[in-house]
């Protein structure tokens, strides 16, 4: 690993290992207010009983999953619960008599081609 990998890998095992040991109370304290606990609980992480490969392949999958990311993409993600290049359009439909409303993702330009 380079040394700014390392950095990165390093930033974010502290980050999960801060996260997973935060309450469901906690986390949504930091959710609404932007605000860790404090002071910090010190309690025991699920990334402490990991071991060095379990720990990397995790490390792997977030870089794939979240590494072509920009960091207004992913505060735009935790905004709105979906990527920017998504967009949520309402899905009208009837049944048993009543109408419902659906909001669906739908990619950009997607409803250009259905109406093609």
């Amino acid at each position: 690993m380079r040394l700014e990998e390392k950095r990165r890998f390093l930033n974010w095992f502290l980050g999960q290992r801060l996260i997973h040991r935060l309450t469901d109370d906690e986390l949504e304290i930091c959710a609404r207010d932007g605000t860790l606990p404090n002071p910090i609980p010190d309690r025991a992480s699920n990334f402490d009983r990991l071991d060095q490969k379990s720990i990397l392949k995790l490390w792997e999958e977030e870089k794939r999953d979240f590494g072509h990311r920009s960091r207004d993409d992913l505060r735009f993600y935790a905004e709105k619960g979906y990527w920017p290049e998504q967009g949520m359009r309402p899905h009208y439909y009837t049944q048993n008599g009543h109408w419902f409303v659906e909001w669906k993702f739908q990619p950009q330009g997607e409803d250009q081609r259905e109406r093609s």
